[in-house]
């Protein structure tokens, strides 16, 4: 064994959940903390990419209709006392991000409590369920989103408190002694073991994206082998940052000392792969054309059989649309248009149909966008003249993809489809003689991957047997479902779910800290 280091609390992760318990910590007179992190600098699959927030205000109305959405939201699957604790956090957003770190929000939107869950959350792209409270959209700076800048300048604060911050130097391993755990083995940048001693340990290190092969061994990926590539870096599907460092290494380190096991999923955002649609290249908001935009426009989706599978008005829902397609096989769908539909979108863009970050604009050029695509080597997407050559092109039944647009293109004629109920205004009929027909490859995509773990009302992680694992602690993505319901199949990573359990773990460590 290389060097010891003692602390109070050591946090695993730097992310929005770690920073808002090393935050938490701090505020309870806790100063001997250090957060360890794997990533070259402050990281976390969500710290890198909202641009808002959700914060449910601290009055009876708010906090109650708030509670209800979400307990409704998650079936009643997760913890109850925890979804109120959860919405009783956020309502510090605003003092926290606002007033403490001086970020600015040029925007916000006030929501009556009555109309909580009437809405897409974060006023677009996120399930219903996660609109919970008023809405802060927050300026970042340069290229940087803005809760990059928060959490870069939480990080300042917090170090002139004296918490310390290791960066590239993962922990792996969980020691317990009994039934408590009292340390960890992190590792430096060149491999040296370094044992960590400390009175209680918060492990909030995310999720999987990262680790292919543990997606697999974990059911969260399941797609033909020539599909794989789509979940590695630069092919966007998976969005986080190239070289992520979201391995899994918080869930094995937990399981591996009797921790409980709960579903993992990936859920948020469906990608036509790189390459030609992100720079970066994994960057989800540098764009070089309008694909992205287009591909959540409420058009024909098909499976690989050719069938449809969800009412296509989901389409700006992200986090439905992408457990729609980890449904289907190899966890992707097709979404297939003519012509017509593409001069529909160069003289009128739908507004209710647009990536929740951007705008849209009026389409120009969508052939020379794709053919650019194409020209690099993207597989993904194609237009052909017929609706055989594509079929033939992208793998997808083709009497069953007959079979089904002539019914879509019944349902048009009619005015109502009786299979999925899509509304008559977002029924795009699909046609030869229009001219051309376009089609996209879309596979259900994330910025993370959500569960694993379980806690309870007080943040402590959760043993085999339901009972809490003494000194251990979890926050963010890992124990999504605790909040959300397992599988987390429709949560979305966001900063609400994430930073509120840190916060909780920080409070319930500290005052464990002091107990001893």
């Amino acid at each position: 064994m290389g060097k010891t280091m003692t602390f109070d609390v050591v946090v695993m992760g730097s992310g929005v959940s770690g920073m808002g318990a090393a935050y938490k910590l701090v505020q309870n007179g806790v100063t001997n903390i250090a957060v360890f992190e794997k990533y070259p600098a402050q990281g976390g699959a969500v710290s890198n990419c909202p641009m808002c927030f959700c914060s449910t205000p601290d009055t009876p109305e708010a906090q109650k209709a708030a509670y209800e959405v979400l307990a409704r939201f998650s079936n009643y699957g997760g913890n109850m006392n925890l979804i109120s604790k959860v919405v009783k956090y956020s309502s510090e957003f605003p003092r926290i991000f606002l007033e403490e770190l001086k970020i600015e929000a040029p925007f916000v939107f006030p929501r009556d409590p009555a109309d909580y869950g009437n809405m897409r959350g974060y006023t677009q792209g996120h399930a219903n369920g996660l609109d919970v409270g008023d809405y802060y959209f927050i300026q970042g700076r340069g290229q940087g989103h803005a809760l990059s800048l928060a959490l870069l300048r939480l990080r300042l604060k917090l170090e002139k408190e004296g918490v310390q911050f290791f960066f590239q130097t993962p922990i792996k391993k969980i020691v317990k002694t009994g039934d408590k755990v009292t340390g960890a083995i992190a590792y430096d940048k060149e491999g040296n073991e370094i044992e960590l001693k400390c009175k209680a340990l918060i492990v909030a290190s995310g999720g999987c994206s990262g680790n292919l092969e543990m997606m697999k061994e974990e059911g969260i990926l399941h797609v033909d082998p020539k599909f794989e590539e789509v979940y590695t870096d630069g092919y966007q599907v998976m969005i986080t940052f190239p070289d992520s460092c979201q391995d899994g290494d918080g869930q094995k380190a937990v399981w591996s000392i009797g921790g409980m096991k709960t579903p993992m999923v990936i859920s948020g955002d469906p990608e036509v792969p790189n390459p030609g649609v992100r720079l970066g290249p994994n960057t989800p908001w540098l764009t070089p054309n309008q694909i992205k935009v287009v591909t959540e426009q409420p058009w024909l989706r098909v499976n690989e059989q050719g069938k449809r599978f969800i009412n296509e008005e989901m389409s700006n829902q992200h986090t439905a649309m992408s457990r729609a397609y980890c449904a289907q096989t190899n966890m992707h769908g097709y979404m297939i248009f003519d012509e017509t539909t593409v001069k529909r979108m160069e003289e009128a863009f739908e507004e209710n149909y647009v990536y929740f970050i951007f705008k849209g604009a009026k389409l120009t050029g969508l052939r020379e966008q794709m053919d650019a695509a194409i020209a690099k080597g993207n597989k993904h997407m194609c237009h052909f003249n017929t609706i055989h050559e594509v079929a033939e092109y992208m793998g997808i039944d083709e009497a069953g993809l007959k079979e089904t647009i002539a019914k879509y293109n019944k349902a048009a004629e009619d005015g109502y489809d009786p299979e999925f109920h899509t509304s008559a205004d977002y029924i795009a009929p699909v046609k030869e003689e229009s001219g051309h027909i376009y089609c996209f490859r879309i596979f259900a995509g994330s910025y993370d991957t959500l569960g694993g773990l379980q806690i309870n009302e007080n943040g402590n992680l959760l043993d085999v047997n339901g009972n809490p694992i003494e000194a251990l602690y979890g926050a963010g993505d890992m124990v999504a479902g605790s909040i959300y319901g397992n599988p987390t199949s429709n949560a979305g990573p966001t900063v609400f779910g994430s930073m509120t359990t840190g916060m909780l773990a920080g409070d319930s460590a500290a005052a464990y800290v002091k107990s001893c």
